[in-house]
């Protein structure tokens, strides 16, 4: 793809996510890392790190845009949802390949129509969704037989304290969404919405001890349409969200009071008694259901992590992550034409999975991989 291995890759948005992807960069790559933000204290900070250059840019100024796209081989976006849609279309547009965290997280068709040819898009390419469209798609073909497909995952404080028994770890108007805008699943056989908190369930694993629940989430993106292409048998996929079971209490309460009817509502309610945390620990349990050689199966991807090093636990799962993969672009590894989610690019390149997953193990991030058969 390029003459050299070492190109320029520019970070736009060097916000906490942002700043976990240059670290990453820098750290273990041999790439000219260039970051890109509004503030100065994100570039001050990005300075520490050892990022080769940081300039202060307004993404909002076409010109700011381009002077980015003028120096940069490849581009990843790690700015808010609000506008992520149109960063990456503009980059696409000045003919730069973009690897973005949040685009195309609610997968939209008249969007991925207009990117259906030149250089590389990489949408939705965090942690969740993100790497765990990576372990699903995994997972499931595993599988001659695809039945189900269940992504549970949660950041949650290591310390939960009342009010809410929750702490900020992402922008709070994500954070809202996840209470207020119905999750998007596959419920037999059919692509369906539902309430998010309309139902919550007992949640329970080997890896953290405590007392968790989740709810369904918005965050399947791109696997509504990648798992139905390959597994004509699937009949159920969701997201559901790991939380301290008070906190999801707390939450259903609130919304029994309509106090989360809408995202300004809700952002106005939660803003009094969410404050930023630090101190995470991140869940992540994929897997997949159905059959192998004649027998009923479960294939499962586990993992959790913690802070450390300055980055919440969430900041290196979907930080790191995407630098992995920008990387694997950068290099050649990963290729496509116009929109190639994480998954696609994994059924072009089964290599992709150990890539990520050792990429990863670097920074001392682990999954474990099991299969269980049920003998019928």
């Amino acid at each position: 793809m390029f003459i050299s291995t070492v190109v320029s890759i520019g970070v736009v948005g060097l916000g906490p996510m942002g700043r976990a992807i240059a670290y990453y960069l820098v750290r273990h790559t041999n790439h000219v890392v260039n970051g890109y933000d509004a503030s100065e204290e994100a570039i001050n900070e990005a300075r520490r790190i050892g990022v080769n250059s940081v300039v202060k840019a307004d993404v909002s100024r076409e010109e700011d845009l381009r002077r980015i796209a003028d120096v940069n081989d490849v581009i990843v976006s790690a700015i808010p949802q609000s506008i992520a849609d149109e960063v990456v279309l503009k980059f696409h547009e000045l003919d730069k390949p973009i690897i973005d965290l949040i685009f195309m997280w609610k997968y939209n068709e008249d969007l991925a129509r207009k990117l259906s040819n030149g250089q590389i898009v990489v949408p939705a390419c965090g942690w969740a969704p993100g790497l765990t469209n990576l372990l699903a798609m995994a997972a499931a073909s595993e599988l001659e037989v695809v039945e189900e497909v269940g992504i549970h995952v949660g950041g949650n404080p290591v310390d939960p304290r009342p009010p809410l028994y929750y702490e900020l770890l992402f922008s709070l108007g994500s954070t809202v969404d996840e209470y207020v805008r119905p999750a998007t699943i596959i419920r037999d056989g059919r692509v369906v919405s539902v309430e998010p908190l309309a139902e919550v369930f007992d949640f329970r694993t080997w890896l953290v001890s405590g007392e968790f629940a989740e709810f369904y989430t918005d965050g399947l993106s791109t696997l509504l349409v990648t798992l139905p292409k390959y597994f004509s048998t699937l009949r159920s996929a969701y997201e559901r969200t790991i939380r301290w079971r008070r906190h999801l209490e707390v939450m259903r309460n609130l919304k029994d009071l309509g106090l989360l009817g809408d995202v300004e509502t809700a952002k106005l309610v939660l803003s009094k008694s969410l404050k930023p945390g630090t101190n995470d620990f991140s869940i992540t349990v994929v897997e997949a259901r159905g059959e192998a050689s004649g027998d009923r199966a479960i294939v499962r991807f586990e993992g959790v992590d913690y802070a450390q090093g300055g980055f919440t636990s969430m900041a290196r799962l979907t930080g790191f992550t995407a630098a992995i993969v920008t990387d694997l672009v950068a290099r050649g590894k990963v290729k496509g034409e116009g929109l190639t989610s994480i998954e696609e690019a994994y059924i072009g390149n089964r290599n992709l999975l150990n890539d990520v997953i050792n990429g990863l193990g670097r920074e001392g991030i682990k999954f474990w991989r099991s299969v269980t058969s049920i003998v019928k």
